[in-house]
């Protein structure tokens, strides 16, 4: 799940609401396992692993792991470069609560994320953080251990959140710096960490950028976008919809097997593209088109060299946009599932019907798929 997304949050048993954003919760990123460490006779022990035993004084990295009949030898290597062996009873760990690790507590309180598995080394407990929270003074990590209990953590004075009044003044200093045009009309209050943004903005570009702005300040938890794109009366979604089929149609963009559709200002655009020429800025300029008040947009990119009879594609495109019949048209020719795709835009019923009967003549006995719109 992508960063930055905001949610809002009800306790089952309280009914309390709070809006907490996607990248404070666990959902097992691959790149984070590296903090979390196995406790041994909780995790199945691999070299390699984080390794914490209770009683001493920080995880180490497994080095080796062997067994004989009825004990378990580790040699696990600590950040000095000291290595210790650990031999112990032989333990069956058949299922683990915790695969990946645990969070060791009270060390890793400003790590750790709403949902992750908890090992609190002083209490000589287990659990899992529930959620963050603030006492009227300090913010906190609430964490429910295993006996059902309620532990509540201050975090580190970098952890903490800036108070509202300061945050509100340098994201107010931020926005107006950088988007002199459109903070006069943007409102934003601060609570707990979060900007909330509201206001009217220029188009879904410069919504995107306030946003991705306030996001990258420092000490800001995240950004909760209430803002709305000015409304365009004199646009119709068919008028929006053409634009970015001409912006598609663009003869130097590869790309193919386009859809578009917009509902209300609301876009969605799905397209395929070769990795050679994946439209990297082609989101933003969509985005800064008048009227689109929304944009979801879906690329299929595929290895250049899956790419059938591209220079016959080519060759056909070139040949076409210089036929004296075929003035004023755009047509893109790709070869998808067997067949040759006939894109873009023609003036007439007849300069279709002429396109299509000269890419059948060069295309001898293969499927044509002709989309060529008249406009």
């Amino acid at each position: 799940m992508e960063a930055h997304i905001p949610l809002l949050c009800i306790c089952d048993k309280c009914e309390t609401a709070f809006v907490a954003f996607s990248h404070e919760f666990k959902f097992c990123r691959r790149e984070e396992l590296g903090d979390y460490a196995k406790v041994y006779g909780r995790n199945r022990i691999a070299p390699g692993n984080w390794v914490y035993f209770r009683g001493t004084q920080k995880p180490g990295k497994v080095k080796s792991y062997f067994q004989t009949n009825d004990k378990e030898v580790i040699v696990v290597s600590y950040d000095n470069g000291v290595e210790k062996k650990f031999e112990n009873e032989k333990v069956v760990v058949e299922q683990e609560v915790a695969p990946e690790g645990y969070r060791l507590l009270p060390a890793q309180s400003a790590q750790s994320f709403i949902g992750d598995n908890i090992y609190h080394a002083v209490r000589d407990q287990f659990g899992v953080v529930v959620g963050n929270v603030n006492d009227g003074e300090k913010d906190k990590l609430a964490v429910q251990l295993d006996d059902s209990s309620l532990l509540f953590i201050t975090l580190p004075p970098t952890q903490q959140n800036f108070p509202n009044e300061k945050l509100s003044e340098l994201a107010r200093n931020k926005i107006a710096q950088l988007f002199p045009e459109d903070a006069r009309h943007i409102s934003l209050t601060v609570g707990q960490g979060i900007v909330y943004l509201d206001g009217v903005v220029k188009n879904l570009s410069a919504k995107r950028a306030l946003c991705a702005c306030v996001n990258g300040m420092p000490r800001v938890r995240g950004c909760v976008d209430f803002m709305r794109v000015r409304a365009e009366t004199y646009l119709t979604d068919n008028q929006i919809r053409e634009s970015i089929l001409r912006l598609l149609e663009t003869p130097g963009l590869r790309v193919y097997n386009y859809s578009v559709d917009v509902k209300k200002g609301k876009v969605d655009v799905h397209l395929s593209c070769y990795d050679e020429s994946f439209p990297r800025d082609l989101e933003n300029k969509i985005s800064e088109f008048p009227g689109v008040q929304d944009l979801n947009l879906s690329i299929s990119s595929m290895p250049a060299d899956t790419a059938e009879k591209k220079e016959d594609c080519r060759e056909m495109e070139f040949e076409l946009s210089t036929h004296p019949r075929l003035a004023g048209s755009v047509i893109k020719i790709s070869f998808v599932n067997n067949k040759f795709l006939m894109e873009g835009r023609v003036g007439s019923i007849i300069q279709k019907q002429f396109a299509a009967l000269y890419v059948a003549k060069q295309a001898f006995t293969t499927s044509i798929d002709n989309r060529l719109r008249v406009v």
